[in-house]
């Protein structure tokens, strides 16, 4: 899906998920996983799509026409329902990112990587969770040039809350940074 396109089916993900990348310059604004739909609000209203999506890791999806969404939801008011509790969920996390925006950016990043790992978007291994992203995607999901990306992976790597190698981040403290995220100093830090 691309940002602009027109809007005639909606996907509905069943495994893997995507990233959902809007603007321009093109910034990751959400990902999207299992159980999940993309694209639904443009096939409901015939508008234009609204952001890009692009697979994460190999997805598997349901593909379903505007016209068969329709007749669903008509047929279905629970899952009606269900798809406006999604929307207000999506509301709520853009609400919060805005909120969040003016806080210090250790702490926007802290928030964006613990975020990642509650909602399974990393690779586990023992203690410690690996994401494949690069700086430019960091700096899009805090909301930061990647210059300040790159000055806070420093900083994290010397107090051993993370990891890094080319376009892969490795978790390594996520209590420590679930404290940093919270605004409370942690024994490291």
């Amino acid at each position: 899906m691309r940002e602009g396109e027109d809007s005639d089916f909606a996907l509905l993900i069943k495994k893997g998920h995507v990233k959902v990348i809007a603007g321009n310059p093109a910034r990751i604004v959400a990902f999207r996983g299992p159980n999940e739909t993309v694209g639904e609000m443009g096939a409901l209203r015939g508008t234009p799509r609204s952001a890009t999506v692009v697979a994460w890791d190999e997805v598997e999806v349901l593909y379903v026409g505007s016209t068969q969404l329709k007749k669903f939801l008509h047929d279905f008011p629970s899952a009606m329902y269900a798809l406006l509790v999604a929307t207000d969920d999506r509301v709520i996390q853009a609400t919060r990112m805005i909120a969040e925006s003016d806080l210090a950016i250790e702490r926007r990043f802290a928030k964006v990587l613990v975020r990642l790992v509650e909602d399974g978007l990393t690779t586990r291994a023992g203690e410690t969770s690996t994401m494949r992203l690069s700086q430019k995607d960091l700096a899009s999901l805090v909301g930061c040039s990647t210059e300040s990306v790159k000055k806070i992976v420093r900083v994290f790597k010397d107090h051993q809350f993370i990891d890094t190698g080319r376009e892969f981040l490795t978790i390594v403290d996520v209590d420590a940074l679930r404290e940093v995220a919270d605004g409370k100093p942690t024994a490291s830090w």
